[in-house]
């Protein structure tokens, strides 16, 4: 295995574990709605801050930061979701 295939596995682990360290904060905000925690001006970074980490993804062939700024995009998406309803 070379070295870059390595390095790049290391970045989807590191990408799945931050999200499934994130199951139970989505979990408490669809089990209770509250999304207090989270203003507005927050999820809109992150959501920036994401979609620029996919777009320095697709420029740096970069898999594991597409799948880091999709994956943790939804999430924040999900929240901005349930504060609207």
């Amino acid at each position: 295995m070379s070295f870059l295939k390595y390095k790049e596995s290391l970045g989807i682990m590191a990408t799945l574990i931050g999200i499934i360290s994130y199951l139970p904060v989505l979990y408490t905000v669809h089990k209770t709605r509250k999304t207090n925690n989270f203003p507005f001006n927050t999820l809109g970074l992150a959501i920036i801050s994401n979609i620029l980490w996919i777009l320095y993804g697709i420029y740096e062939p970069a898999p594991a930061s597409i799948l880091s700024g999709v994956l943790y995009m939804l999430i924040y998406i999900y929240i901005l979701y349930i504060k609207f309803n």
